[in-house]
């Protein structure tokens, strides 16, 4: 390729660092290893001795190219230990991430070749390996790509690199699913049927140049200032949080509007776009595995949605409203309720209380039965 993306950074230098799960659904990692090199994170997936034999791949170990934060648990994990923090394989404990793990999947042996010449010719380290599927279909490369950065990036930066990544090497094809830091990447593993079909191509080369992928990332379109009627009381963050909170992330419409009101709310100067994305990524890891079945697909993926969408038919103050209305009405029905049982109020009963008491004054009176 003749543009030149390498970084002039030693290629091992021990920035990089990996999370090890048990199995596919394992959420609560296995170990964490930080300060690896590039040609170490490759030794420790995909090992020069041959893939991992299993028949079931969910049984072998997964990974994320990031270390974890503690932070509160979500969604299932949530369930298994209420109350309780910890380093969970979710968007809301990320960190920051330096490598990539992208899939291709189905890719003619045409395609495959033009790929991997891309980046022989780039000069660059990477590690690709086959997946567990490689071999079902005849004439079909179903593989794995490792590539590595002179520094680590957020995750939004990081998912902006992925796309540049996937136009230079990939040709587009890249599943959308790996343009997520958190997607985990399965270790080098085959059938025992199909292990003479498996391959490794490991290339020891310069480093990705953070700054130089960076430079490549289209602009974001202008945003468009509104003056903002619909002003939040007190810490603007937490009021969305508690807001999104009595929504919930469970039904498609509550997920759609939740992301609607942030994207608003960081056009009206509410939030950051950080503090947006931040919100969206908590917020949609709170619903259920179910409803999470399709956030794969990039039409539904929640990263691919910040990054893409922008408000166009209402103004943002009105997506904003939308969400404190559907706050409201649920904080309501909810004390309603409880309220109708003649008991006292539970937890959740008592904070949607005072949800309405500090931001809809005229509803918490209304339940109380004093005239506004």
């Amino acid at each position: 390729m003749a543009l030149d993306i390498r970084s002039s950074s030693p290629p091992n230098t021990p920035i990089h660092a990996l999370t090890f799960f048990r199995g596919a659904f394992s959420t609560i990692p296995s170990n964490e290893e930080c300060d690896l090199s590039a040609w170490r994170v490759i030794e420790m997936i995909a090992p020069e001795d041959g893939p991992r034999l299993v028949e079931d791949k969910s049984n072998a170990p997964y990974f994320v190219l990031c270390p974890l934060k503690v932070a509160p648990f979500v969604g299932k994990t949530a369930e298994r230990f209420p109350g309780k923090s910890g380093k969970q394989r979710s968007a809301a404990h990320l960190t920051e991430g330096s490598a990539f793990a992208n899939d291709l999947d189905g890719l003619t042996p045409a395609q495959w070749e033009r790929i991997v010449e891309h980046m022989v010719a780039a000069g660059v380290m990477f590690c690709a390996y086959s997946t567990h599927s490689h071999g079902k279909a005849p004439d079909e490369v179903r593989a794995r790509v490792l590539l590595f950065m002179d520094r680590a990036l957020d995750p939004v930066r990081w998912a902006d690199v992925w796309h540049v990544l996937n136009g230079l090497y990939f040709d587009g094809l890249a599943d959308p699913a790996t343009a997520k830091l958190s997607q985990q990447a399965g270790v080098w593993m085959a059938h025992p049927d199909r292990v003479q079909l498996a391959f490794r191509i490991a290339m020891r080369g310069a480093l990705l140049s953070a700054d130089a992928l960076l430079s490549l990332v289209p602009p974001k379109p202008e945003r468009t200032k509104f003056a903002a009627p619909v002003a939040p009381v007190g810490d603007q963050s937490a009021r969305y949080a508690e807001a999104l909170a009595l929504v919930g992330a469970e039904h498609y419409a509550d997920w759609l509007a939740g992301l609607c009101a942030l994207k608003g709310a960081v056009m009206l100067g509410h939030l950051s776009d950080e503090d947006g994305a931040a919100l969206w990524w908590r917020f949609t890891d709170t619903a259920s595995a179910e409803a999470q079945e399709k956030n794969d697909d990039s039409r539904f993926d929640p990263e691919s949605m910040w990054a893409r969408w922008m408000p166009s038919a209402a103004p943002p103050d009105a997506l904003v409203g939308k969400l404190f209305a559907r706050a409201r009405d649920k904080a309501m029905a909810l004390v309603r309720g409880e309220m109708a049982q003649g008991g006292e109020l539970s937890a959740a009963g008592l904070s949607a209380a005072q949800y309405l008491a500090a931001y809809h004054r005229r509803a918490f009176e209304e339940l109380r039965g004093v005239p506004a």
